[in-house]
C-alpha cells in the first residue's frame, strides 16, 4: 500500500537506506551541502517538515523542508523534492507536493530556489503552478561554475 508520512530523526535510518539505494541521483544534493549529517540535523530540528512517499512500505521519495513563522501563517521553504530514478514519471513528487495542500497542513505559501541549470526542476515547478519571484546571483557552486538560483513561490489557497 502506497502512504504518505512526517519523516523525522526516528526515521533517519531508512533516509540513510534512500540515500545509499539513490546514491548516483542524490549526488546532486550532496553537490550543494546535502551530505548525511545535514540530513540528520535537519531531522532534528524543531522546525523540520519533511514527509516520504512509500511504497510497499519501501521510502520511494522525500520532500525535506523547513516551517517558517510568518506573521500570523506558517510557510514552508522546501529545501529537497526527490523520487528515486526507477520511479519517476509517476507524479511522486505532484503528490508529496498536493499532500501539502489537502492534509490540513497550513502552509500559506511554499518557496523553493533551484540552480538555474536544473530545467527539469524549473519546469515541474512551474507545471505545477509555483512561480517565478526572483534569482539569488552564484548562490550554488559546483563544477567550478557559479550557478544562480531561481527563487520560486506558490500560494496555498486553503478554502
Amino acid at each position: 500500500m502506497n502512504r504518505i508520512s512526517l519523516i523525522n530523526k526516528e526515521q533517519l535510518s531508512s533516509m540513510i537506506k534512500f540515500i545509499d539505494d539513490n546514491s548516483n541521483e542524490f549526488n546532486y544534493f550532496k553537490m550543494i551541502g546535502w551530505n548525511l549529517k545535514n540530513i540528520e540535523n535537519q531531522l532534528s530540528k524543531n522546525n523540520n517538515y519533511s514527509i516520504g512517499y512509500y511504497e510497499a512500505d519501501k521510502l520511494a521519495g522525500v520532500l525535506i523542508g523547513d516551517i517558517i513563522k510568518n506573521d500570523n501563517a506558517y510557510d514552508l521553504e522546501l529545501h529537497i523534492l526527490f523520487v528515486s530514478k526507477d520511479l519517476r514519471r509517476k507524479k511522486i513528487a505532484t503528490k508529496l507536493l498536493n499532500y501539502i495542500e489537502t492534509n490540513n497542513v497550513n502552509f500559506s505559501k511554499i518557496f523553493i530556489e533551484v540552480a538555474e541549470d536544473n530545467v527539469e526542476a524549473v519546469n515541474f515547478y512551474q507545471k505545477n503552478n509555483f512561480v517565478f519571484l526572483n534569482f539569488r546571483h552564484n548562490y550554488y557552486r559546483y563544477n567550478n561554475k557559479n550557478i544562480h538560483a531561481k527563487c520560486f513561490i506558490k500560494k496555498i489557497n486553503h478554502e
